[in-house]
Parts: C-alpha cells; sequence; structure tokens
C-alpha cells in the first residue's frame, strides 16, 4: 500500500485532532512520520485514536490487519521537538494561536535540515507571516487539511509571498501522494474554504 511520497520522512507537531489524522494518512501511504507533542498523554490519545481508526478500516476491510500493523509502525511519538532533526517535510498543526505559531516555527528551523520545507495547516494565519520568522521562506508553505483529515479529501495549498515554485509543486503532489484533492489558495485571511464556509455558516 505504500508508494513514493517524495519525502523520506516527515514530522508532524501537535497530537491533537488534526495531527493525529495527518500522521495516520501519511504513515498509511508508507513514509515514517513522528509526531510531536509536549504532552505524553496527547501522545498517548493520540496512538490510541489512530488505532481505532485503523481497526475501523479492518473491520470495514478496506485495509488487512498486516496494513494495520505496517502503519503503526511507521508512526513514532516523541515529547522533544529534537526528533525533527532528520525531517525533510514537518507539517505544523498547533492551535490556531499566532504568537505559539512564530515561536515553533522559529525552533523547527533551527532543528531541521536547512533543505527541508516546513508546512502549516494553519486555516487562516498569515503563511508569509510565519514563513518570515525562518531563514528559508521560499520553502514554507501552508497546507491546510481538513477535519477528519483520513476522510475528508480536500487539502488547501497555501502560498506565501515568497514561497518556491518548487516547494509549493511537492506539497501539491504530496497531498495527492496522499490521495487528496489539492486547491491553491492566495495568502488572504481565511484562505478558499474559512471564506466560503463562515458566511453559510453566519447565515
Amino acid at each position: 500500500m505504500a508508494a513514493n511520497s517524495g519525502f523520506k520522512k516527515i514530522g508532524v507537531l501537535g497530537a491533537g485532532q488534526m495531527g493525529n489524522g495527518i500522521a495516520q494518512v501519511v504513515a498509511m501511504k508508507g513514509t515514517p512520520v513522528v509526531l510531536v507533542d509536549i504532552s505524553e498523554e496527547a501522545l498517548t490519545r493520540a496512538l490510541k485514536t489512530i488505532t481505532a481508526s485503523l481497526d475501523k478500516l479492518v473491520k470495514k476491510e478496506i485495509i488487512t490487519a498486516e496494513d494495520k500493523g505496517s502503519t503503526l509502525s511507521r508512526v513514532q511519538g516523541e515529547v522533544k521537538m529534537s526528533a525533527f532533526s532528520d525531517c525533510d517535510l514537518v507539517i505544523e498543526a498547533v492551535t490556531e494561536n499566532l504568537d505559539l505559531k512564530l515561536k515553533l516555527f522559529r525552533q523547527i528551523d533551527e532543528i531541521t535540515p536547512k533543505d527541508s520545507l516546513l508546512c502549516s495547516n494553519t486555516s487562516s494565519i498569515s503563511i508569509t507571516k510565519i514563513a518570515a520568522v525562518t531563514s528559508r521562506p521560499e520553502l514554507v508553505a501552508g497546507m491546510h487539511f481538513m477535519n477528519p483529515v483520513p476522510l475528508m479529501k480536500l487539502v488547501e495549498g497555501i502560498r506565501g509571498l515568497q514561497t518556491s515554485d518548487e516547494t509549493f509543486a511537492r506539497v501539491q503532489s504530496f497531498a495527492e501522494h496522499l490521495g487528496k484533492i489539492f486547491i491553491e489558495s492566495r495568502d488572504i485571511p481565511g484562505f478558499i474554504v474559512n471564506r466560503v464556509l463562515m458566511p453559510m455558516i453566519n447565515e
């Protein structure tokens, strides 16, 4: 069930609902993933959630028990961001707080190899602002997954002002490798999905 994602090892920061969903779909497609959260409890919950999700897929005969085992073997839970030191893509999936994201991106930028791609799962925060605190703004992009990640097919790709064409092409290729439908959004408040959804919710 594995195929080439274009990346050797992927980091996911934040073991909440979005982070564990992203980790699951990455691991299911054959790429090792490091899931990092400061909370051991959050990591334990995330691994239980992933296991339960895979159990449902086995029960529905969508995957085999062997697939489940190999998927879980690719997910590594860690409490320290130093675990990202050999990741060539890191996806941040923490709460929507600009100051927190900027702080974390500064740290990720220091830890990861200088040619690694850095993505944020933000649903509304400027990618250009996030990229500006790194030494590699051309390698930073938005990758906004929908919840629940294993079921929802859409991924929004967001370019910052300095995101390179090559970076964006790699992000799109990766999303499509995960079986997602990729749409491109400009770096504007709320991107596409939230700009469409919020007026509908408010009506």
